[in-house]
């Protein structure tokens, strides 16, 4: 990693200047040569997940991270390649919406019209109905959200493109914190210390795995003050929000050409320090991740392969198991290991323990410190009577249950599915 990119006789071009405006300093090293690998790729992340956010720098961060995320999942990209994917945030006029609750564009970070104060809602960080962490086309004059490819992937317009009077100051938007507005969205979350694994299921899914993947972190987060939380689980959100795309994460199989070959993934860790590290490694088909949803080639968090005790050692390839959300071959299993929910609470399974998913996801994908939280007993009760109801207008049939339905569903879309059900449930929705 030294020199840069651009011959010596050339000004800044586009992919210098996103660089640059993402938060990279003229003294940083960059990748030589005409080409950008997946290795420097994942290096250049890795160096502007040490740099401070501001409001300024979160849009064409994201935009930077985007492209160095599909050159880790593609392979090599010429330096006019480069320039023509940075070309398309311009052409398609692509937008994100900030922490603030501002929409500014992407490949300058300049703000351009205020949405509303950002909330958590429905397992996601919202404003009315954009998003954090995606993109979202301002082309012909309304915002529409976008695909991997940053087409329009939805007619339905969310706002119009407007001028906004009432804009941020640019002398704060270069300065303020990009955390702060975080705060107080999270601050909804953590009503009390998180002391336990299952108290993580209140946080947003890519954190929580992130965190439970990280043992000697995890042991540090535990004695923090409630506030030290909240900033620490803001500030991955952030990293997470530039590094996946989102801050949700869905649990899936690793797939290769064969069970038990390995495939190159891009793999992100937490250091017990707290900091956050991408890179290529090497894990066999088969393994259970959690899979950040964000555009092309988003990171994964290993989940650790343990045996029925959950005691860890060796997996069956002979290697140290990587540490994550710790999976079980049955439920009694994972009650002997976590021991009970706590006084009035009862262990609920976010994706159903029927025998049908057993048999399509495996025990350990169902059974494991991810998918099982710790729900009050109505609460608890209410969901599976929920479940066991019948409601045409979900289920777009008359003579199945909830519950029969849901089994027909993938895994993502189960516990999509299942956490929207405890939310409706605690509110009274449902």
């Amino acid at each position: 990693m030294g020199g840069s990119l651009a011959h010596p006789d050339a000004r800044e071009d586009a992919w210098e200047k996103l660089l640059t405006d993402a938060g990279l300093d003229a003294r940083d090293e960059r990748p030589v040569g005409g080409v950008l690998t997946p290795t420097q790729a994942a290096r250049l992340m890795d160096v502007l997940l040490g740099k401070p956010v501001t409001l300024s720098t979160f849009p064409p961060r994201m935009a930077a991270g985007f492209i160095l995320r599909e050159v880790m999942e593609g392979g090599e990209v010429a330096r006019q390649e480069l320039l023509r994917r940075v070309e398309r945030f311009s052409r398609e006029q692509i937008a994100v919406l900030r922490p603030d609750g501002y929409l500014a564009w992407a490949l300058t970070g300049r703000t351009q019209q205020k949405v509303a104060p950002v909330e958590w809602q429905d397992g996601a960080f919202r404003a009315h109905g954009f998003e954090l962490g995606r993109f979202y086309s301002g082309k012909g004059g309304v915002f529409r959200a976008v695909d991997a490819q940053l087409q329009a992937s939805d007619w339905r317009p969310l706002a119009e493109v407007y001028d906004d009077a009432d804009v941020i100051s640019r002398t704060l938007d270069g300065a303020e914190d990009a955390f702060v507005e975080l705060y107080h969205a999270l601050g909804q979350l953590l009503t009390r210390p998180v002391d336990s694994i299952a108290g993580l299921s209140n946080l947003p899914a890519g954190v929580a795995a992130l965190i439970a993947a990280a043992p000697m972190y995890w042991e540090r987060f535990q004695s923090m003050t409630r506030g030290e939380q909240i900033r620490e689980v803001s500030r991955l959100t952030t990293g997470l929000l530039i590094t996946g795309g989102a801050a949700s994460a869905t649990t899936r199989t690793l797939k290769g050409m064969s069970l038990g070959a390995e495939v190159s993934v891009p793999v992100l860790s937490l250091s017990a320090e707290g900091a956050l590290v991408l890179e290529r490694v090497a894990a066999p088909a088969g393994r259970a991740a959690a899979v950040l949803s964000g555009g092309p080639g988003a990171a994964i968090i290993l989940q650790r392969v343990d045996d029925e005790a959950g005691s860890g050692g060796s997996d069956s390839h002979g290697t140290a198991p990587s540490s994550g959300p710790k999976g079980y071959s049955s439920f009694k299993s994972f009650k002997r290991a976590m021991g009970p929910a706590g006084e009035g609470k009862e262990w609920h399974h976010i994706v159903e323990q029927t025998e049908r998913n057993a048999a399509r996801f495996g025990p350990q994908a169902l059974h494991n410190s991810g998918n099982i939280v710790a729900l009050g007993k109505d609460i608890h009760s209410g969901v599976s009577s929920f479940y066991s109801s019948k409601r045409p207008r979900i289920t777009n049939s008359e003579s199945l249950t909830v519950r029969q339905w849901l089994s027909t569903q993938s895994l993502e879309a189960q516990r999509e599915f299942g956490l929207m059900a405890i939310q409706n449930v605690t509110r009274g929705i449902w």
